[in-house]
């Protein structure tokens, strides 16, 4: 009998913990899909702006949301010439790069070549754009990747309730590949 009390109470603050965890989890996903939705400026406008600063094509873009501290894009943004791979970070409110630094870019060209971004019929904007419609929300993560010797992109987006869906577009045709 007391083995089985004991065995009650120890499910039930298991349950209790897991529930409150859940919903800290979920209001902070609510809280970020909220910020992301208030934001003046979008992930493209970002990227765009640290492409053209950076005189090449973003690899990777993402709205970095850490409580307390206020929000930014990070975009990472590879050169024309493949040479250079630079990080910037731009305010969601102006669009303007606070900071920018160089990245290390030996482990990007085990994974894709600099001209297979560059040569893409889809580029990362439009990927977003395509993510964004699919799931009905804001992305706030994006990576260029490969699939076999193609080009493809993997984007997050929230949506207002604080779900999110991540959806895979192919780099050679902009059609969504998958979406979960």
């Amino acid at each position: 009998m007391k083995t089985t009390i004991k065995s009650a109470l120890i499910t039930t603050a298991v349950s209790s913990i897991l529930a409150i965890g859940a919903a800290q989890a979920s209001d902070s996903a609510r809280h970020e899909a909220d910020s992301i939705s208030n934001a003046k400026v979008s992930l493209t406008e970002a990227i765009r702006t640290a492409e053209k600063q950076g005189n090449g094509h973003a690899i990777s873009a993402e709205y970095e949301f850490k409580g307390g501290n206020p929000a930014y894009y990070e975009v990472k943004v590879l050169s024309s010439d493949g040479q250079k791979l630079t990080k910037y970070e731009l305010s969601p409110t102006t669009g303007k790069v606070k900071n920018a630094s160089d990245e290390k870019i030996e482990k990007l060209f085990t994974r894709l070549r600099p001209n297979a971004i560059e040569n893409a019929p889809t580029s990362l904007t439009r990927a977003i754009t395509t993510a964004e419609a699919r799931a009905g929300g804001k992305a706030v993560d994006a990576e260029v990747d490969r699939d076999g010797d193609q080009v493809q992109y993997t984007i997050k987006v929230v949506k207002i309730d604080g779900d999110s869906e991540k959806v895979k577009v192919n780099g050679a045709d902009g059609k969504v590949a998958s979406a979960k």
